[in-house]
């Protein structure tokens, strides 16, 4: 027992004692913890693991104090403050770690000088469940939004906190207890969601199979399931009364996310350029244009309908909004997985559907594209090609989802728009600053460096016409490959831009407590 000498051995000094017995407090201590049910300082998210990094120093400096305890008193307070420590550290309960962890700032019992563990206390809760999701129970070959993430090496220790994620959908709505089924499955907190209302659309379930339900499940469980502690607004505008779109909503709905200083704008809905009035496509565009340079990054579907984006005349077409040059233009590819990890990834292709990309016929080559080798267009012109990049879209191995009370799976270059869409949110926190209206730097900065996974395999051609074969480099039909978000991290932290502007970020504030 602890405090008792061995029979046969030397007596112990008072110190001696004293020292073994906070010893074996602070292994059963450790044992406890080991055995706890996840408590919420375990789970991989860096503020928590900043805040037990602070506790342990604190541990550390208690256990150098024993040697100064002149009296029973001095070692009692001690054993009391570590074991204040621990019962912060073991909780699962979100109310409580938070006002122990305010308790321990305000009474220097846990050192955070530059406030920076008060602070995201106070606005984004970092004790609430895991952010470390898994794959709901189903077919191995299917995914999650956690595993897509973790296959493309998405940067740890950052959720998307600070970070607004906006999606633009016309029709169809989303049910909340569609949403606590699925994020439960995933170990997911229900992401913050706000339904904005345009031109007279709004939050309407159709609970049928127009699809309309289904794109806003994809675009939300995909996003939130890769950035769980971003927030979203749904800018909901009506359902098209004709073939196509209504320019008018479609600009409205661009123009209020915008309005919102939304961080990323997902827009998973395009269609052929040549079914777009020159007109409409110049009002949309105008739209699109404000939302880059205000520092939003656009991102679009290149398309399921391969080189011909679903038309009939024999030629090559591209979608809009995808061709836009001031949007992320996104593919799609197919993934073999072996042991967690991509063995081999190629261009989507599965005989009817098929990945879009090309050349636009709307618009022409922006500057930044000068350095890649852009097809020419049927006359001989340049135009603005596309995808800019790629990532696992076939619906064979499709993403798990939740709509209308049932497990359904998906697929669809509409499906990693909020997949990239959930990166680019990661990077913007993980980065302390906003990427913004960053497709030029794919060009200029992140192609040539390699920091994506280059895809080499398929092509596009789809109904006897001739598509678009991948290869080295950029090309017209994977991009510059699909993403590895650590390299894209590691670049952005030693090449910063210098010409964003630092967001969210919050001053430190008064010492108070809650």
């Amino acid at each position: 027992m602890a405090g008792v000498a061995p029979k046969n051995g030397p007596s112990k000094t008072e110190d001696e004692i004293k020292a073994d017995e906070l010893h074996v407090r602070q292994i059963e201590a450790e044992k406890a913890l080991k055995s706890a049910n996840a408590p919420w300082w375990r789970r991989a998210d860096p503020l928590t693991l900043a805040i037990l990094a602070a506790a342990g120093s604190l541990v550390g400096n208690i256990l150098s104090e024993h040697s100064k305890a002149k009296d029973d008193q001095a070692l009692e307070q001690t054993k009391a403050q570590y074991n204040l420590v621990l019962q912060a550290m073991a909780t699962n309960d979100a109310a409580a770690a938070k006002r122990n962890i305010h308790f321990f700032i305000d009474a220097g019992l846990l050192a955070d000088g530059d406030c920076r563990i008060r602070n995201a206390i106070d606005s984004d809760n970092p004790v609430l469940p895991s952010l470390s999701g898994t794959a709901p129970a189903g077919p191995a070959n299917l995914l999650s939004p956690p595993l897509v993430a973790s296959l493309y090496n998405f940067p740890p220790g950052v959720d998307g906190r600070g970070q607004t994620i906006g999606i633009v959908e016309f029709g169809g709505g989303f049910d909340r207890k569609d949403l606590e089924q699925y994020f439960s499955r995933l170990k997911l907190p229900v992401p913050e969601i706000i339904a904005v209302p345009v031109n007279g659309g709004g939050n309407h379930p159709s609970m049928t199979d127009d699809g309309t339900d289904m794109q806003t499940a994809m675009d939300i469980e995909i996003a939130a399931g890769t950035a769980p502690r971003a927030h979203l607004k749904v800018y909901f505008a009506p359902v098209p009364k004709t073939e196509g779109f209504n320019a008018a909503d479609f600009a409205q709905a661009v123009r209020q996310a915008t309005a919102d200083q939304v961080s990323v704008l997902l827009i998973g809905w395009g269609l052929t350029e040549s079914r777009w009035k020159d007109e409409d496509i110049k009002l949309v565009d105008g739209a699109l244009e404000q939302a880059a340079k205000q520092g939003i990054t656009v991102i679009a579907p290149s398309g399921e309908n391969g080189v011909t984006d679903g038309m009939t005349d024999g030629r090559r077409h591209v979608s809009y909004p995808a061709s836009s040059p001031w949007v992320l233009s996104v593919g799609g590819t197919t993934v073999k997985i072996e042991d967690g990890k991509i063995k081999s990834e190629k261009i989507w292709r599965d005989g009817q559907s098929a990945t879009g990309g090309g050349v636009s016929e709307k618009f022409a080559r922006p500057d930044w594209q000068n350095g890649v080798k852009v097809p020419l267009r049927a006359d001989g012109s340049t135009g603005r090609g596309l995808p800019d990049v790629v990532a696992t879209a076939d619906p064979a191995v499709g993403y798990t989802l939740f709509v209308h009370g049932n497990a359904v799976v998906v697929g669809g270059t509409g499906a990693v728009v909020p997949l990239w869409g959930g990166l680019i949110a990661l990077l913007n926190q993980a980065n302390g600053h906003n990427l913004g209206y960053v497709t030029p730097r794919f060009y200029r900065e992140f192609g040539p460096a390699k920091l994506f996974r280059e895809i080499t395999e398929g092509d596009n051609g789809v109904s006897g016409v001739t598509g678009f074969k991948a290869g080295p480099g950029w090309t017209p039909v994977a991009g510059w490959g699909s993403p590895d978000g650590v390299k894209l991290i590691n670049w952005l932290r030693t090449h910063p831009d210098g010409t964003s502007t630092a967001a969210n970020v919050t001053a430190c504030p008064a010492t108070t407590s809650q």
